[in-house]
């Protein structure tokens, strides 16, 4: 006797028209939907002393993936973009030491050695990672975000494998995000300018400043600054002051990181403005203009304890800063402006989009990477020109990651006024941000910038 239970089975026993629509899921675009981790090929950068593990990818680096799928600095793309005989990736024994994958032969990094880009592409095209007739910077994608966060020195060759995992019970992450479509801060690092000489005679005449067509460095009179629009309210033609206008100007701030340093050590007393400059070692500077401002009876004389055989050392925006000065945390750099869109360079880091047809990435018929402007000078240079320049405009056009949408310059609060423990410390890390720093940000302490911070809008499709 069966029991009734209201309820019968009448199961479709197969879709006659087949699915309507597929399934088709979202993720905020901010953070989007992603499973990857750093490549386990990546040479380790710094170590954290909390977790006692390496960092490969600090946060906030512009990201891209490998043949793989897995995390690596975009610039990357642009370190391997060399001469063949050039090494462009290194190991070390600390590397060895971490369980660090050889990317040329996919086995473990037994000892410190290095690798030219001709033997990286000869590994990538044996090991099927790029087609033959690729080159090593092949290997690395356009950008796909900015790092969230500092990815560590991936766990093993494979996190879905224990059987790859190189220790066991700890894994400080299992996978990675990438961020897209947001706005940033990022610190801008100047570069510095260590061998200016300040030659030449003193100009004191008006009119002597002419810019209509290109800067003027060098030594000017109270006259001549008076002749300037902008300082004709600031200094009088008689004022006992003068200025040296610095070669490369905006200039970044006088902080810890960034001094300006005379090499007779005459800059004893920086005063708020030009008009409190009264006495000799009084001086003032106008970071925008680039001018050094300092006493002198008459202002008609280059200042006493002062010759034309000087140098001076300072730090500016319109250069981009040195790969000594760049470190393994995020930053930008180069003159950024508002509204200017910005790309990443081999460290990675944000600077200028410019459409650069000297520097495309890419190489010519015989094997050597462009590194100048291309010419036509026969009918046989078509091709190479050709492919040249639309290995610029790809990278100018795919290579933009975000859009500066303003800035923020620090000290701010009055915290530069305010001294706590390990101020004058060396070492970024032991100071207190703000009160120890200058009321500087340590973001822009870490990185070793100054006083300014970019605001960014990333951009990445």
């Amino acid at each position: 006797m069966s029991i009734p239970r209201g309820y019968v089975p009448n199961h479709k026993i197969w879709d006659r028209m087949g699915r309507v629509t597929p399934n088709v899921e979202y993720s905020p675009g901010e953070r989007p939907h992603f499973e990857s981790f750093a490549a386990p090929w990546l040479p380790v950068a710094r170590y954290e002393y909390e977790l006692e593990y390496w960092i490969t990818i600090s946060a906030g680096k512009v990201v891209a993936e490998d043949k793989n799928g897995h995390l690596v600095p975009a610039g990357l793309r642009k370190a391997f973009n060399k001469s063949g005989a050039t090494t462009i990736l290194t190991y070390t024994s600390d590397d060895a030491a971490q369980s660090v994958v050889d990317l040329t032969t996919g086995e473990l990094v037994t000892a410190a050695t290095s690798y030219t880009e001709t033997e990286v592409t000869a590994a990538l095209v044996e090991r099927g990672l790029i087609r033959p007739g690729q080159r090593a910077m092949d290997l690395v994608s356009k950008p796909i975000g900015i790092a969230s966060y500092n990815y560590y020195k991936a766990a093993g060759s494979d996190h879905w494998d224990p059987s790859k995992l190189y220790q066991h019970n700890f894994r400080p992450q299992a996978l990675t995000a990438v961020t897209c479509d947001y706005v940033i801060t990022v610190p801008v690092v100047p570069a510095v300018e260590t061998t200016e000489t300040m030659d030449g005679n003193l100009a004191n005449s008006a009119g002597s400043i002419d810019w209509s067509s290109a800067r003027t460095g060098g030594w000017f009179g109270s006259t001549a600054l008076n002749g300037l629009v902008g300082l004709s309210s600031v200094v009088a033609d008689d004022a006992n002051v003068v200025g040296y206008v610095f070669a490369k100007f905006p200039l970044a701030h006088i902080t810890q990181d960034s001094p300006i340093t005379h090499s007779n050590s005459q800059l004893l007393n920086k005063v708020a403005g030009v008009s409190s400059i009264a006495a000799a070692g009084d001086f003032f500077v106008d970071y925008d203009l680039g001018i050094l401002f300092l006493y002198e009876a008459g202002g008609d004389a280059i200042p006493t304890g002062w010759t034309v055989s000087d140098t001076i050392t300072y730090y500016n925006y319109e250069d981009a800063a040195g790969s000594a000065q760049i470190t393994t945390y995020m930053s930008a750099t180069g003159n950024i402006d508002y509204g200017d869109m910005l790309t990443y360079d081999e460290n990675s880091n944000l600077i200028k989009a410019e459409l650069d047809i000297a520097n495309a990435e890419g190489y010519d018929a015989a094997g050597a990477p462009f590194d100048t402007d291309p010419e036509y000078d026969s009918e046989a240079d078509n091709t190479v020109i050709s492919g040249q320049l639309e290995q610029a405009i790809d990278n100018h056009v795919f290579g933009v990651v975000g859009q500066v949408i303003g800035t923020n310059s620090y000290p701010k609060g009055s915290l530069d006024k305010v001294k706590t423990a390990f101020s004058g410390y060396s070492a970024a890390n032991m100071r207190t941000p703000g009160s120890a720093t200058g009321g500087r940000t340590d973001q822009l302490t870490y990185a070793g910038a100054a006083e300014k911070m970019a605001i960014v809008n990333l951009i990445l499709r």
